[in-house]
């Protein structure tokens, strides 16, 4: 069950999980204030006369669930926080996260547009909504979304990094590259910002500061299958094929739906099969000599 909570951390672009009364960082950030960075108070008091006292309460204990990754306690807590307070916009936002770690996407963004129909004010909304967009593919809702939400809450680590990967996927590597370093700088040890770097890299063909950001992830976040996906074809665009053939496998292992992980892994084995057959060409090799296989 350990392995499976942490297999899921690392599929998800990165867990977020909003406070009644401020916004905690998400899972890659919480490590990484635990390595060095400067934290912050995750929970303020409920503020007066608006939150029921219980819900506050039970979003505190989902909060501390999901960080913990424990997403069916959290789902629970999230539901009757809910229940008790129908008009509680943060909790909708948190289990959002839930529904996202499940790659359950509409219905993530369900529940952000719920919370944002209660408060249109609610930043992490709009970043979480940003986020579920981009893995069904909506970029440019996602693009607008985390720009929403970069707006509201200009110092949340999260909203660059999402907009860095929409900026990503539109091919505009430049502005990809700002908010991947202003994510970093805000949270230097945040490492799904480093592998969006790293997939910058690679698109602008810096393949070196690619391995360099990749590594770096990994080290903070072992079980992020993106950081091998990326740090494996920036080995084969180096012609390190079997190092990339490496990586790629462990992404696999990790996730076993990252498209990307078996293209890059069979541009490394096609590279390969080309490179040993010249050379056994180059030897003398004969397949007529050879003769047929019996499995032939």
């Amino acid at each position: 069950m350990l392995e499976r909570n942490r297999r899921l951390s690392s599929m998800m672009l990165a867990i977020t999980v909003v406070s009644a009364g401020t916004l905690t960082t998400s899972l890659q950030a919480q490590a990484a204030e635990k390595k060095g960075a400067k934290s912050k108070p995750a929970e303020k008091a409920a503020p007066k006369g608006k939150t029921n006292p219980e819900a506050f309460a039970l979003l505190k204990e989902g909060i501390r669930l999901s960080g913990e990754g424990k997403g069916q306690e959290a789902e629970a807590k999230f539901n009757e926080a809910i229940k008790l307070h129908p008009g509680y916009a943060r909790a909708y936002a948190n289990r959002s996260n839930i529904h996202m770690m499940r790659k359950h996407y509409h219905r993530a963004i369900a529940d952000c547009d719920k919370a944002l129909s209660l408060d249109d004010k609610l930043g992490m909304a709009y970043i979480n909504r940003s986020w579920a967009e981009l893995a069904l593919g909506q970029v440019q809702k996602a693009l607008d979304d985390a720009s929403k939400g970069i707006e509201l809450e200009p110092k949340m680590a999260i909203a660059y990094v999402n907009r860095s990967h929409a900026y990503n996927r539109l091919g505009k590597t430049k502005e990809a590259l700002a908010d991947a370093n202003k994510a970093l700088e805000l949270s230097p040890n945040l490492a799904v910002a480093l592998v969006n770097r790293a997939h910058t890299y690679v698109l602008e063909g810096d393949y070196k500061k690619a391995i360099e950001d990749c590594d770096k992830a990994i080290e903070l976040s072992p079980h992020m299958a993106r950081a091998y996906v990326n740090r494996g074809r920036a080995l084969r665009c180096l012609g390190h094929y079997e190092k990339a053939i490496v990586d790629l496998d462990k992404a696999i292992t990790i996730d076993s739906s990252l498209a990307s992980a078996y293209y890059n892994r069979a541009e490394a084995y096609e590279k390969l099969y080309k490179a040993d057959m010249a050379e056994a060409k180059k030897l003398g090799f004969s397949a007529a000599e050879e003769g047929k296989d019996k499995a032939q």
